[in-house]
């Protein structure tokens, strides 16, 4: 039996924990705020929370205009957040006793690590480990901008007491997008500040343009940004001042102090880790947003796995080839990463189609649109972006049928749920034309 320490019960080291206890290790876990890690508690799912609001009162607003309701739904942001809270609390104590019910040793509170005599210390206990694994994750990375207290930030938001009026997003990635898609959707006038590109880890004109279109109301992106001041209710541009509540969207830096003096370290603070997620002490393993990378859940309990199968002996890597993603907007707009993504084939687009979440926006043409690349040759997909109600879910069954092997040629018996809105065959039988 090995003793295991795991600091930080986000995704990635509760998954861990719980398979380490399973496997009959010795098991402690600890967390000094609150189980679950950001995307329970301040990111994800306060983020799937409010989007399903503004899709509620984008659909009814739809509808009013088609004539087939004659009134808009009544909306309290503060009870909105209240319930929220309401809700991670539940999950919140739900998570636990799974995780307890394993047999992990759950511990709340600050953890000081002694890695000289291999033993964390939390309210003045002593556990030790044989093996530690570091699951700390991030925290908003704060610009340095004059005035820079003035602006909230992702643990901010369900501190709102109403929808702001007018709101500025510094930052072009999908947490600005997303922020500007839910509060836009419930009222604000929003303006987008980037330092460059909006995003632009897309890297696709075409889809970018239908998001600024379609999926963002009341909502002016502004690109290649130079920010000089945050006031409390504006920000100085290189182009002018902009009134509003400043919400940071700036990205996140790692919670890698408790070890910064024990592993290897990046210049951004990011821990340092093999394929295996080991560190630079042997004992020492990381994983999830602390590690930077690719910053999603399911790659950080994907981590954290890798983490736990090495501690116990087995031999695994971290697999980044092919990684899909998603922006959280009235559409869901999801797209891949990962080393085996390229655009060396044939680009091919469809519209969405009417079905569930779409079909009131078919008289409007906001049906959605999905792309793929697909080298003809072989039918290896080589890409995919797809907008529509349920292309997170469509997008990560392609990529497991991608790396299982399967190519466009495989989809002709592939029998979909009906009705849906994706069109994965489709598009494989467009791939066809092109033989």
């Amino acid at each position: 039996m090995t003793d295991i320490v795991v600091i930080g019960a986000g995704p990635a080291g509760r998954f861990a924990a719980m398979k380490a206890s399973e496997e009959h290790n010795n098991v402690t876990l600890i967390e000094k705020k609150h189980i679950g890690g950001k995307c329970l508690n301040q990111a994800c799912m306060v983020v799937c929370a409010l989007n399903d609001i503004s899709k509620h009162l984008n659909d009814a607003s739809n509808l009013e205009e088609l004539g087939i309701i004659n009134q808009k739904p009544e909306f309290s942001y503060s009870n909105a957040t209240n319930l929220v809270k309401e809700t991670q609390k539940k999950i919140r104590k739900i998570i636990t006793h799974e995780t307890v019910n394993t047999g992990v040793e759950y511990v709340y509170g600050e953890a000081v690590v002694d890695a000289e005599n291999k033993k964390v210390i939390v309210n003045d206990d002593d556990y030790h480990y044989d093996k530690l694994l570091i699951c700390t994750g991030s925290s908003p990375d704060i610009p340095d901008i004059e005035g820079v207290e003035n602006a909230y930030t992702y643990k901010d938001i369900l501190k709102f007491d109403e929808v702001p009026e007018k709101l500025v997003i510094i930052g072009g990635g999908s947490t600005a997008a997303e922020y500007a898609g839910i509060f836009s959707s419930m009222g604000s006038q929003v303006d987008i500040l980037c330092r460059s590109r909006f995003l632009k880890m897309i890297d696709d004109d075409e889809i970018e343009d239908y998001i600024v279109r379609n999926l963002l109301k009341n909502t002016i992106i502004h690109e290649n940004v130079t920010i000089t001041k945050i006031t409390d209710t504006s920000v100085v541009t290189n182009f002018g001042e902009i009134e509003g509540t400043v919400i940071l969207a700036t990205g996140v830096k790692a919670n890698s102090q408790i070890v910064e003096d024990i592993v290897d370290t990046d210049v951004k603070g990011n821990i340092i880790v093999n394929e295996h997620m080991k560190t630079s002490n042997q004992d020492i393993y990381a994983a999830g947003d602390v590690i930077g990378g690719i910053l999603s859940t399911p790659v950080s309990r994907m981590e954290g796995m890798v983490a736990i199968s090495n501690i116990m002996g087995k031999e695994v890597e971290a697999d980044y080839s092919l990684i899909p993603m998603t922006v959280t907007l009235n559409y869901d707009v999801s797209y891949l990463l990962g080393s085996n993504v390229n655009n060396n084939g044939t680009n091919i687009t469809m519209p969405g189609a009417a079905g569930p979440g779409a079909f009131w926006n078919t008289l409007n043409g906001k049906t959605g649109l999905t792309k793929e690349n697909i080298d003809t040759k072989t039918g290896k997909i080589n890409n995919i972006i797809s907008i529509a109600p349920s292309s997170n879910i469509a997008l990560a069954h392609t990529v497991k049928a991608i790396k299982d092997g399967n190519t466009a040629n495989d989809y002709d018996n592939f029998i979909e749920i009906h009705p849906n809105t994706d069109g994965i065959f489709k598009l494989t039988e467009y791939y066809k034309r092109y033989l």
